[in-house]
Parts: structure tokens; C-alpha cells; sequence
């Protein structure tokens, strides 16, 4: 069976362009080293000519100094009533899936490690995901309360294992809000213009 090709990767003006259909307010973690966070990435992700919109999305992703992960994701257009519950599951599972990822790596080559210990851990690893997919299923959503930029706006959130994702109105657009629970609770989370945070001068120009 012929190998499968890797994807090709974007290039930089592609990468710009992406950035460009955010062209206006994104959310972020106002003054962040208030909390101990540290921004440490910023990208968009999903796929621009999906059918669903809502796939594409503006990520700043922040990191304690004891490494608990909260991510800010900007939805360039807000779900629809019925695809937020999905949203905010997902957002959940994949925060509680996340440290998973150091556990076994099913694309390391040969002679990093036994294949049968690879191919157990790899078995192990999606077993996990299923669990903590299901966990995550059974827990009802709540609808609350959450500020965005000062103001208190109605939301849609799901908590498991002290990890809370949020789904909330934000100018225009949706934030999608997950980390620790204590945390997501205390930030402030504000909208504004799109613009570099991560590389300064260096980076590319939104």
C-alpha cells in the first residue's frame, strides 16, 4: 500500500490570509500575569471552507506557572441554539484529553520504541478518550452567567474533573472559554482587535 501523503503546509501568505477573516475583535485574558498565566500560543485553527463556520477559530492558548492550561477561542461567527451544546462538550473533552497527548505519540518512528509498546499505549490512549468523552456526556450543561468585556452575558457551561468550558456571546462573534474551573471563574476575559500578542514586530501583521 503506497505511503500517504503529508499535508502540504500553508504557506506564510496563507497563514496571514487566515488571519485577515478575523479582521476585527478576538477575545484574550485581559492583563493575564495577574492570574500566573503566560500566553503561549496564538493561531488560528479548523478548516476555512468547512460547512460548518463554527470550526474556524482564533486560539490564545495560556499556561499557569504550574502548567494548568486555559484556552480563549473566538469563533468568527456564533454557533447556532443547536450546535452549543456540542461546542462546549467538546471543549471540555479535549481539555481533559490534552494530557493524554504526552503519553504516547502514534506518529514516533520505529526505533524510538518497542511497535508492541507503542501499538498498547496507543490502544490504551484511545480507550481513555472514549471514557472521558462519555464522563463529559453525562454531565448536564448549565446555563449561568459570564462576563465578557465588563458585561455579564448568558452562557452555556459544562464542569468535569474541575475543568469548566464555557460557550458565551462576545461582540459579534462567541468565545469559547476552558481551563481549570477556579480559574475560568476569575478571569477577565475582554474583545479586542485582532493583533500580534505573541511575536511583537517580528510576527505577521493582522
Amino acid at each position: 500500500m503506497a505511503d500517504e501523503t503529508s499535508p502540504t503546509p500553508e504557506s506564510w501568505e496563507q497563514i496571514v490570509a487566515r488571519f485577515a477573516r478575523f479582521s476585527g475583535v478576538v477575545g484574550e485574558v485581559d492583563d493575564p500575569l495577574t492570574w500566573g498565566l503566560d500566553l503561549v500560543e496564538e493561531e488560528v485553527t479548523g478548516v476555512s471552507d468547512s460547512a460548518d463556520p463554527t470550526e474556524e477559530r482564533f486560539l490564545r492558548s495560556y499556561r499557569t506557572f504550574s502548567g494548568e492550561t486555559v484556552e480563549v477561542e473566538t469563533l468568527r461567527l456564533p454557533a447556532t441554539p443547536a450546535q452549543i451544546e456540542d461546542i462546549v462538550r467538546a471543549a471540555c473533552s479535549g481539555a481533559l484529553v490534552a494530557p493524554l497527548h504526552a503519553d504516547v505519540d502514534p506518529a514516533a518512528p520505529p526505533e524510538m520504541a518497542d511497535v508492541a509498546e507503542l501499538a498498547e499505549s496507543y490502544q490504551d490512549y484511545r480507550s481513555a478518550m472514549r471514557a472521558i468523552v462519555a464522563e463529559v456526556d453525562d454531565v448536564p450543561c448549565e446555563t449561568k452567567q459570564f462576563r465578557v468585556d465588563g458585561t455579564t452575558k448568558r452562557c452555556m457551561r459544562v464542569t468535569v474533573r474541575n475543568v469548566t468550558a464555557v460557550y458565551s456571546p462576545a461582540a459579534d462573534r462567541a468565545v469559547v472559554v476552558t481551563g481549570p474551573t477556579d480559574l475560568v471563574d476569575r478571569v477577565d476575559v475582554i474583545t479586542r482587535p485582532i493583533r500580534n500578542l505573541l511575536h511583537g514586530e517580528e510576527g505577521p501583521r493582522f
